[in-house]
Formats: structure tokens, sequence, C-alpha cells
């Protein structure tokens, strides 16, 4: 806690709250209520992070005298106690109220930010834990931290009073945001997209190339080791994409050569290979076309009766072959009667002649 031996307590009448919140650089704290203090819930767990706890206290409350705490020590472990219980008390009902007259007087600084228009700001701690970090200031229009503006005399209000020395722990980090949470009305508009600073030169607005190459005549070789970094990356990304798409082109291979592996193959009875589907149209097809015309079709058309043509054809197919028949038993008579009348006429001439 900002505590110097030149600000001394000795010598002084008013309380002690009231004389450490007087301090420069101390304009962010508010005078914890007398009553919160004396509570001893309040201050449950706090005994373990001072020393001389007790003598603290008492100081604090000013149940000793200032002249009885010269020393410099209890007075500095006095300022971080009052740091621990004051960011505690900043989060009740009281406290939040005592911090609001506070912002509503600009009296934590306002935005650094020329965008912000003078916004008034709230102390903020980056962290929970005495001694990690000092107190910054939070804009609710930018959603910024910034370090607060130097030491200044407390009669001046325009750009704050700083707080260079004070700790952060003393208004920890749930502070600002639970204020706001409190007094939604006092939450401002966000800034707008286009109300960046656009830098120009003779009105022109310049291009963000100049300040790559300007970025590279300075950290040239940051530059060029991060460029290399990303190609590093790159090529390790395109050798892992490509790696697993062999992996999954392998993988899609096994799989159907194992999938047809599994597959039986259905063999007829009388040992051939049982055709695809398409062989067997293929077949069917050919067969079709080698297929003589039935006696349903004709060669002019179709017939009117098909069935009475159908017997016509087959009773003239009967009688076609009863009268080859009779033909040929008949050729079959007169040609045996003509080799008799031959062979009669020739034994004839043969008595003749031996007579």
């Amino acid at each position: 806690m900002a505590y110097n031996e030149d600000s001394s307590a000795s010598g002084h009448d008013e309380p002690w709250i009231q004389w450490f919140c007087g301090l420069k650089g101390h304009e962010m704290f508010c005078e914890v209520e007398r009553s919160y203090i004396e509570d001893g819930f309040n201050l449950y767990g706090l005994r373990t992070c001072v020393s001389n706890f007790s003598d603290c206290l008492d100081l604090i409350l000013d149940r000793i005298g200032p002249d009885d705490s010269d020393d410099s020590h209890l007075t500095q472990s006095a300022c971080t106690l009052y740091g621990l219980i004051h960011a505690r008390y900043i989060i009740t009902a009281h406290g939040l109220d005592a911090m609001y007259n506070k912002y509503a007087s600009k009296e934590f600084g306002t935005c650094p930010l020329v965008q912000c228009a003078g916004q008034p700001v709230l102390p903020v701690g980056l962290k929970d834990e005495m001694g990690a970090d000092t107190v910054k200031i939070f804009c609710p229009k930018c959603q910024c931290v910034y370090h607060p503006p130097p030491v200044r005399s407390r009669s001046s209000h325009h750009g704050g009073a700083g707080a260079a020395g004070v700790d952060g722990a003393a208004f920890g980090t749930t502070f600002p945001h639970l204020f706001l949470m409190t007094f939604s009305n006092l939450v401002p508009d966000p800034l707008p997209q286009d109300s960046s600073y656009v830098p120009r030169v003779f009105g022109f607005r310049v291009h963000s190339s100049t300040r790559q190459r300007a970025g590279t005549g300075t950290s040239g070789s940051a530059h060029a080791s991060s460029s290399a970094a990303r190609q590093r990356e790159t090529a390790d990304n395109n050798k892992r994409l490509s790696f697993v798409g062999r992996r999954s082109e392998v993988a899609v291979k096994e799989s159907a050569d194992k999938k047809l592996k599994e597959e039986p193959v259905e063999t007829p009875r009388d040992g051939n290979v049982a055709m695809t589907p398409q062989e067997e149209a293929t077949a069917a097809n050919q067969k079709g076309r080698n297929t003589p015309l039935s006696s349903k079709q004709t060669i002019g058309g179709k017939d009117d009766n098909p069935a009475k043509d159908e017997d016509g054809s087959k009773k003239a197919k009967t009688g076609k072959r009863r009268n080859d028949g009779d033909s040929g038993s008949k050729k079959s008579e007169g040609n045996g009667s003509a080799y008799l009348d031959n062979s009669s006429k020739r034994r004839r001439k043969s008595d003749n002649g031996n007579a």
C-alpha cells in the first residue's frame, strides 16, 4: 500500500481513516464505516494476511493514539489491512453508494481515449492478491483498462488523480463490473464501429502495407521468424491432411475388398457360374431375337382369330401328310406293277428265243 514516512500519522488530530483517505494518491479510496470494521465476521480470514493484526485494527479504529503508533512498520501493516477491508466493503450496498458519489464527481478520473470524450472510469485490480499489481482504471465505454494518470493535487478534478503506488487488491477484480450491474443507468453506449482513428497523410489514408514495410525495417528478423514459423505450421498441416486422406482412401478400399470377399458366389446345379442381372438381361434379349415367329404371329400383321388360324394350320398339315402318304403308296404300287410287267415281258422273249 502506498505509504511514505513523510506522511506519518504522528501529530494529526483527525481519525485514522480520514487521514489515510486524505493522503495524496488515495483519492480513489472511500471511508469504510466504523461499524463494518468492528464486525468480526467481515474480517474473517484477514488475520493471517498482516502481522500484528490486533494492533493494526486498534490503530485503524483509533483505539490507540497516533503518538503510540510511531512505528512505520505498524502503520504500513495498518494500511495493508485497511486496503483488504476496503476491497470487501465497496462491494456491499453501502460501499457501492459511497463509490457512486465519487464516480459521479469524476474523482476516479476520465478515460484517456479521445473517442470516449471524457467518459468517467472506475478503479479495478487485475489481481485479488496483495502485492501482485497496482491499481488500474477501467472505462465502461471502450471496455479497456489503462494505467492511472500520475499523482496530482486533490483540488484538480479534470483528468482525475493518480494512484500509481496503490495496490490493486484494495479494489479487486469484481468491483467495477458489479458497480455497473447495480447502477445500470450509468452504463454508456459502446463506441461505434467507425470511431477508430484513421491515419492520414495530406488527407489520404495511409495504406496498411506501409506499416508492414516499416515493421520489417525495424523488426525484420522477428517478422522473418514469424513468417517461417507460419510456413512450417502450414507445411505440417498439409502433411497431416495428406496423410489422413491417404489413410481414409486405404480404409475405404480395404472395406470394399473385404465386402467382396465376404459375399458368397451362387453356383447353379449344372456347375455354371451364376450370371449377374445385367448378363441375364443381355442373354434374354439375344434369345428373344433368335426365336422364330410363332404360329400366332403373321407376316402381314396380327390375326383377328388366332385360335381359329392355329386349328386350320394343324388340319392343313395333317391333310398334307395324308396326301403325301397316299401318293407315295400309289407311286410304290405303280412302280411295282411296272416292274412285274417288264419281268414278264423279258421271260416271254427268252422263251421265244429258245424255241
